[in-house]
């Protein structure tokens, strides 16, 4: 597991890449909202998980505002979101992991990371999703007993999907992604936002059944 100096190297490289670009055409391939402050300073707004946050680029720093909207990792990959987005469209064709390029190395640490959580927490109760549609992204029929699409990021959606389980099978999730997501984020990242978009949902899960 990466270290919280290996994420500070990395946001430092990945701020990097970004001051490389142009933040007009970044932001336009990721489809995210550019504004031009001044001949000094540009911003993006990026939807994240329901939320928006904003990146700040002048001559002198690129930094989120405020400063703690963010932890690092979630940094991390809104920056390389920022600079990897191709543009390209939606293809509309769910894929697993296993179906990303290096998706079975990768395999057991993305399992681990999202798919155990979710099934644990929620395996048992797959109508949960609905709750969480009224806060988050809108229930599906399929794939699965109850199924979750979330837009992690734009152009980035993301389904959860549940299979109940019963006296012969133990409960059983996945998750998917649009066939281009390869075109906006490497694996790595790719497995990072399906964990942060499984403790997202877990987390106004949790939240609507003590608001009981």
């Amino acid at each position: 597991m990466p270290t919280p100096e290996d994420y500070k190297e990395a946001r430092r490289l990945a701020i990097h890449a970004v001051r490389m670009r142009d933040l007009k055409i970044c932001c336009h391939n990721a489809d995210l909202d550019f504004q031009k402050i001044s001949e000094q300073e540009q911003q993006a707004t990026i939807p994240y998980l329901g939320r928006e946050y904003l990146l700040r680029f002048s001559e002198e720093t690129i930094a989120f505002e405020p400063e703690d909207s963010l932890s690092i990792p979630d940094q991390v990959l809104l920056l390389h979101y920022l600079v990897e987005a191709t543009g390209d469209p939606l293809e509309n064709r769910w894929i697993s992991f296993r179906e990303i390029p290096s998706g079975p190395f990768y395999y057991p640490s993305f399992v681990k990371r999202a798919v155990t959580p979710l099934v644990k927490a929620l395996g048992h109760c797959p109508e949960a999703f609905e709750g969480v549609a009224r806060s988050l992204g809108r229930a599906e029929r399929t794939p699965g007993d109850a199924a979750l699409r979330v837009e992690a990021l734009p152009r980035i959606p993301i389904v959860l999907s549940l299979w109940r389980g019963d006296e012969e099978f133990p409960a059983d999730g996945n998750v998917y992604f649009d066939a281009s997501i390869s075109s906006y984020l490497g694996t790595e990242d790719i497995a990072y936002v399906a964990g942060a978009t499984v403790y997202r949902v877990l987390t106004i899960a949790r939240n609507a059944v003590k608001g009981r």
